[in-house]
Formats: structure tokens, sequence, C-alpha cells
């Protein structure tokens, strides 16, 4: 009886140690799987990255350099090989306005026309990424004091659909230019569109 006690328990552990075999391994080849996985999504992107494509639009921005919140449309001139298109959107510089931040210092109010040419709705805070440099280093997003402005980069936008949208930009200084640049949010390339701001000397 004790015998048969004793070679059931071996079976049972037999069994039991060959099922975590198992799972080891199924463990592995599932981690394999997705190492490879991220692998080949390192390689795509990588790969996009050489055939980069950088469109310029310069941008003329005339503002008063008094403390004043005076603004002026931006006069695009658009390069010829591009119209604004950036993936499944349209983002185009349209105005700016050097005004005071929360704090009081010196920021730059950037408004843009977003297009959604997608098949579903989305924001411009989830479809694109905008930079803004002055003098190669990139400015920092803010806040202005009045809360009456629609910054509108939340607001969903169905597919063909068109909105304003602004954000506030904490400047160095007034006079030097700046650098808009405009990329897909998720993409795998290195696509962007690019607009010079000129402040007044």
């Amino acid at each position: 009886m004790e015998n048969n006690n004793f070679e059931v328990q071996q079976a049972v552990s037999a069994a039991m140690a060959e099922q975590k075999k198992k799972k080891r391994k199924k463990r592995l080849i599932i981690l394999g799987v997705i190492v490879l996985l991220i692998i080949i999504g390192i390689a795509i992107g990588s790969s996009g990255g050489n055939d980069e494509k950088e469109t310029t639009t310069a941008a003329q921005v005339t503002v008063s350099q008094n403390d004043n919140n005076v603004s002026s449309d931006v006069e695009a001139e658009e390069d010829e090989k591009t119209d604004g298109t950036i993936g499944d959107y349209v983002c185009i510089v349209k105005k700016a306005k050097i005004c005071k931040n929360w704090e009081g210092k010196d920021a730059v109010k950037i408004t843009y026309y977003f297009t959604n040419n997608s098949k579903e709705a989305a924001s411009f805070d989830i479809a694109l990424s905008d930079e803004v440099y002055q003098d190669d280093i990139q400015l920092e997003s803010t806040f202005i004091s009045s809360d009456d402005d629609d910054w509108g980069v939340d607001v969903k936008i169905k597919p063909g659909k068109t909105k304003e949208v602004s954000k506030v930009y904490l400047l160095r200084d007034k006079k030097t230019d700046l650098e808009v640049e405009i990329s897909e949010l998720i993409s795998f390339n290195d696509d962007k569109l690019v607009t010079t701001v000129k402040l007044e000397k």
C-alpha cells in the first residue's frame, strides 16, 4: 500500500515537473516573439529615418515691441512642395501674438489651422506634436492668465473638418525668430513641417 502511495506521489511529481517545463517553454516562446516584434519595430523606425523629409514654410510676423498684446496675421509664403499636409492632417500657422503668461513673463501665442483628413475623429494634441524653437532651443509651453480663449487643442473634430487651435510658449526674448516644427505624434518616419516666424527687430 505504501509502495502504491509512493509510486502515485512520484508520478504526480513527475507530471507536475513536466507541466512546469512546458509552461516555462511556452513563456520563453512568447517572450521571444515579443522581443522579435520589438526588434522589427525598431528596424522599421530606423529605416524610415533615412527617408527624412523636412518641409519648410516661411512666415512673416510683425509684432510691435511695446508691452501691449498686439497680434498680426502670419503671411505664410508656402513652399511649392507643401500645403501644410502632414500624414492624414493639415496644420498651418496662421497668426502669432506676443503676450504675457500667467506669471507675467513674455510669451507668444501661436494659432494654427488644424484639419483632420483621417478616418476617425481626432484632436490636435492627439494627432500632432508641436515644438517651437528660439535660437535652436525649444520653448516651454505655458498659459496666459485669461481663460477666455478657446485653445481647442484637446477638442476632437470629425474627418474633413478644420478647427482653429492655439498654444502659448514662453519666449527667451522678443527679437529672435521662432521656428515652429509640426510632426505626427505617432509615425514611422521623420516627416515634419517647419515654419519660421519672424519677430520685428
